[in-house]
């Protein structure tokens, strides 16, 4: 490898990190903190925080990886044509092209990772967020309690009300439960978790009584006493289908026939797609004149990105809605830019650009 090629692949590379590390921050912070948040006040269960956040991250990746690869040649390229150094590669005779001969290694690897990312870890990771979601929306929540308030199960079946709570010992404890065929309200003096060797969750009610109402609802009881009475949290946790296509994954997705499907499907291929035109289109794009800084070209560059992806998703819109041909798929706008792309290679091949 020349000295040329590692050092412009080790200034972008610095830059794309950079990138890369400040967009996740930004974004797994506001997901972090809105989470916690919510676990604060009793509204999401504190173990699931880790998983849903290495989830949120996951998901971050695919859109954040390309964003990085396409900003750090910017500004690495911004700051070559502020000091001069483009000026002294191009007077050798490096063309755009043979810039891009050098970049096309981290520009095939980032998009040899956003293709992994996007045919197999995203839908993984999709599939196991609705997994959580489906667990969250469905299991009795009550390692959530907090002392002093009501506290309701997640699906709405149960009611706790604990008076305080001391060295993970519930004292005075309110539980009220229904059923199909009758409600049941509960009073004991103490109360802890436990799990089985099955790992299944209870709560271990101690020196409590029972009062069961039974149909038809007209002062028929039963009271029962007990010494230890043991609750299973979850018990009804349904069996989990998935149906969004998102979560589906890649192979599955290749054997459907449905419009849903088909541009789910596309969209991940176009993905990785998507990652090599910002990749070489950022190279011309990041052209400027070393008066203007080396930050010259970066609104430049953040309105042709957001532009394309909005392009993209509005394609995707029409494409269900069934307004653009079947055969155009959601790639027409791609070979468009696949096109002037070639164009503007093409164009600068014998002179040094002259766009500012």
């Amino acid at each position: 490898m020349k000295i040329l090629d590692k050092y412009l692949l080790k200034e972008i590379l610095r830059s794309s990190l950079a990138v890369f590390l400040i967009f996740m921050v930004i974004l797994s912070s506001n997901t972090m903190l809105r989470l916690i948040e919510e676990a604060s006040v009793g509204n999401f269960p504190t173990y699931l925080l880790f998983p849903v956040i290495l989830v949120k991250i996951t998901q971050y990746s695919i859109y954040v990886i390309p964003i990085s690869l396409f900003f750090g040649i910017v500004i690495s390229l911004g700051k070559f044509y502020n000091s001069n150094e483009m000026s002294v590669i191009f007077s050798s005779g490096i063309s755009p092209i043979d810039l891009a001969k050098s970049l096309k290694t981290i520009i095939i690897a980032t998009f040899i990772i956003v293709a992994i990312f996007s045919l197999y870890i995203t839908p993984s990771a999709t599939e196991f967020r609705y997994k959580l979601e489906h667990r969250l929306n469905s299991e009795e929540k009550v390692e959530e309690i907090r002392a002093g308030r009501f506290n309701s199960s997640q699906n709405g079946k149960a009611t706790f009300f604990v008076d305080s709570i001391k060295n993970d010992t519930l004292h005075n404890i309110f539980f009220s439960s229904s059923k199909k065929k009758s409600n049941t309200i509960e009073n004991s003096v103490t109360a802890s978790y436990i799990k089985d060797k099955d790992e299944r969750r209870y709560i271990l009610l101690k020196d409590g009584v029972i009062t069961e109402i039974l149909p038809p609802y007209k002062g028929n009881t039963r009271t029962t006493k007990y010494l230890e009475h043991g609750v299973q949290l979850g018990q009804d946790l349904p069996a989990f289908i998935n149906s969004k296509y998102e979560a589906l994954s890649t192979y599955e997705l290749f054997f459907l026939n449905n419009l849903e499907a088909k541009a789910e499907l596309q969209s991940r291929l176009i993905l990785p797609l998507a990652t090599l035109i910002l990749g070489f289109i950022a190279i011309p794009l990041s052209h400027s004149s070393p008066r203007k800084g080396r930050y010259n070209k970066i609104f430049l560059a953040a309105l042709f990105y957001f532009s394309y992806f909005i392009t993209m998703s509005l394609v995707k819109k029409m494409y269900l809605l069934e307004f653009t041909p079947g055969v155009l798929g959601l790639w027409w706008i791609h070979i468009i830019l696949i096109a002037f792309i070639a164009f503007l290679y093409f164009q600068d091949s014998t002179k040094i650009p002259s766009r500012q």
